[in-house]
């Protein structure tokens, strides 16, 4: 909680000054239980995506480079310096669409925190299962307020709030373990923030787009590693007029918002997990398109066309005509995940492969929806901004409608601690096998007694 001393500071200087003095003990119980379902989730998501060629390559890419050995890359049993081996575990855990989210914020958050702070963890040898828990949450509020602060408007100029966004969470997360006072701590956020980036084109289909998250987490092990040793960054980074981050990075910044409730309202809490395979902006019309199958047997054959009315940010993130040039356009297109979950029933891993991809019926599907903005969505701010109605025109004049505001795993239509393990043990399994996936979730969910993250980072560290 921001003190009365503390009041008369810039957001800038609160927001470190929380990051580096967080407690275990100020953190509630429900922000330990997500971030403990957090790190679970990611777990899973980067073990699968270890085996895809886009994780092989940037993982021989990072061994071939050598250098200091600090800290595992996951999935492969060798060590690589702390800084790069965030570059490869951020980018696994984003590595298929089905990391975590922070709906408001639009940040990925685990993507860029967890593998920073288990990095710094390792390359100390190891730290308690609390602390790394603080400084996880840390880096959560630290993203989660930032990417607020910033609004949709940063999504509609084409960065991806993820690479952006990100930076900062991670510093904030490795410097509270390297035990940055508030002013380093503020240097380490700043150093971070200059770093960062991430232009949305990648959607369209470059293997690139899942490297934006490692690469913040990256930025985020520098931005502290360098304030440790004295390395100045940017005073007052979010407020500044020019050049700053929030007047850069958005046409509507808000910076005051990141202090506010700071350390009273976690918003940890908030993030979400997802059920589907694909952007979080696709999951509300996944979601229309499963109510409206379980209502009535469609044959893709009688559809003539379907209307997608949504928000413009996810008009222009997700709405865009499907073309099948690569897996990561597919997972980031409206109308293909309408159209194989309306064929398949799901938008799950089996729903994009380099086949199904360009699969003709899907294909076909797929140029017959059509996404429109409604200006009515964009009033439900930030929160509301993936509701959508799905119009599905039949051949015979019938039109099947449905209207999803939160889509399954969101924070307003939220999974059970049940529902996430299912959904670890059924990506991670796949990769790994049963015995793994049993002792990761005993280990992960009991961390917060554990004296040492180094079990953590044995397990994480199995070769496939």
């Amino acid at each position: 909680m921001t003190n009365e001393k503390e009041s008369h500071l810039h957001e800038s200087q609160q927001l470190a000054a929380f990051a580096s003095q967080l407690q275990f003990e100020h953190i509630p119980d429900a922000a330990i239980r997500r971030i403990k379902l957090c790190l679970l989730d990611a777990a899973g998501c980067a073990l699968f995506a270890s085996t895809l060629p886009w994780g092989k390559i940037l993982s021989d890419y990072v061994i071939d480079q050598q250098g200091r050995e600090q800290a595992y890359i996951w999935g492969r049993h060798q060590r690589v310096p702390a800084a790069m081996a965030a570059l490869v575990n951020g980018t696994l855990i984003h590595g298929f669409e089905l990391d975590d989210l922070h709906k408001a914020s639009i940040l990925h958050p685990s993507s860029a925190v967890m593998p920073a702070a288990l990095a710094i963890a390792e390359a100390q040898g190891g730290i308690s299962g609390r602390a790394f828990l603080t400084a996880c949450v840390a880096g959560f509020e630290v993203g989660a307020r930032a990417g607020m602060s910033l609004g949709t408007a940063h999504l509609v100029q084409g960065f991806h709030p993820t690479g952006t966004n990100g930076t900062v969470a991670a510093a904030a997360a490795a410097g509270r373990l390297l035990g940055l006072d508030p002013k380093q701590m503020e240097h380490a956020i700043s150093i971070a923030a200059t770093q960062a980036s991430g232009l949305m084109a990648a959607q369209f289909e470059s293997m690139v787009k899942r490297m934006h998250a490692g690469r913040a987490s990256q930025s985020g092990v520098y931005g502290a590693e360098l304030a440790q040793r004295g390395f100045t960054g940017i005073d007052d980074v979010f407020e500044t007029a020019y050049g700053g981050y929030c007047s850069t990075f958005s046409t509507m910044p808000n910076s005051a918002i990141i202090a506010q409730d700071l350390g009273t309202v976690f918003e940890t809490e908030k993030v979400g997990f997802k059920v589907y395979s694909c952007c979080g902006s696709c999951h509300t019309s996944v979601e229309a398109a499963r109510r409206i199958r379980a209502r009535q047997k469609i044959a893709p054959a009688d559809i003539e066309r379907i209307e997608v009315s949504s928000s413009m940010a996810t008009l222009l993130h997700v709405g865009w005509p499907y073309e099948p040039r690569s897996i990561t356009s597919a997972q980031m297109n409206l109308p293909y995940c309408l159209a194989v979950t309306l064929i398949d029933g799901d938008a799950f891993v089996e729903q994009f492969t380099a086949e199904r991809i360009v699969e003709k019926s899907v294909c076909a599907l797929a140029s017959r929806v059509e996404v429109k903005h409604d200006s009515a969505f964009d009033a439900l701010g930030p929160s509301g901004r993936h509701k959508v109605h799905v119009a599905i025109h039949m051949k015979n004049g019938v039109c099947l409608e449905e209207t999803v505001d939160h889509a399954k795993g969101s924070d307003q239509n939220p999974l059970t601690p049940d529902e996430v393990v299912e959904k670890f043990h059924r990506i991670a399994s796949s990769v790994c096998g049963e015995a793994w996936s049993t002792d990761a979730l005993d280990v992960i969910m009991s961390l917060e007694a554990r004296p040492s993250t180094s079990p953590l980072s044995d397990l994480l560290s199995r070769s496939n």
